[in-house]
């Protein structure tokens, strides 16, 4: 099985993650298919083979591969009777690999393995950080949502700022996204952000005061 089709499998597993209201777990899958993305046209055993062969086991922390490797082993109970063999003896090697090495540190273990997959970079040019574009698409729809509701918007706004898996670049692509204009650092997207909330609710409570009456 291709790594970008394994990928795929994760996103959909995200995607229902998602909808039964598990948003840690979600984000871990996530975070996690970003290795499969990083080596599409590779088998899923090769690339389990290669990431293995690689010197160091990184540090210890939390989120860890064996909470991954617990998520995956749900998902292959639901998919035992359905899915492919292919897919399943993928699902047991992977999970198998995120046993072995339960303790390592999630976000570590990402940047390792994605990394083994990048060409060298010039050392003259500094390169741009890269934005997990589906954390931004995901917080923009739930956020342009709740505009306006002042608790379901803050509770969306404190989900945003809690979530560890998104960084500077998707708080600063989002607010570019939600308010057309930019932000050099993450307080002041942020900021941003708030304020067309904020925007909405006043000119809300205008109308609500008017009530539709003219000026005159």
């Amino acid at each position: 099985m291709k790594c970008r089709d394994f990928s795929a499998v994760l996103s959909t597993f995200a995607d229902l993650l998602d909808a039964a209201g598990a948003p840690v777990a979600r984000d871990q899958i996530v975070m996690f298919a970003a290795v499969f993305d990083a080596h599409p046209t590779s088998s899923v055993s090769d690339l389990a083979k290669r990431i293995g062969a690689l010197r160091g086991t990184g540090s210890a922390g939390s989120p860890n591969l064996g909470d991954v490797a617990r998520l995956l082993s749900a998902l292959k109970s639901v998919l035992n009777k359905t899915a492919k063999a292919t897919v399943l003896t993928d699902l047991n090697a992977i999970e198998k690999f995120l046993h072995d090495r339960a303790s390592m540190e999630l976000g570590a273990f990402v940047q390792m393995a994605t990394e083994a997959a990048a060409p060298p970079r010039p050392t003259r040019n500094r390169a741009a950080p890269v934005v997990r574009d589906d954390l931004v698409a995901h917080y923009k729809e739930k956020l342009e949502a709740a505009l306006g509701d002042e608790e379901k918007f803050s509770a969306v706004y404190n989900d945003l700022r809690a979530n560890t898996a998104v960084g500077r670049p998707e708080i600063i692509a989002l607010a570019k996204q939600m308010t057309g204009s930019g932000a050099r650092t993450e307080e002041a997207a942020l900021k941003k952000i708030w304020n067309r909330h904020q925007s909405l609710v006043v000119f809300k409570a205008k109308a609500r005061a008017t009530g539709g009456r003219s000026a005159a």
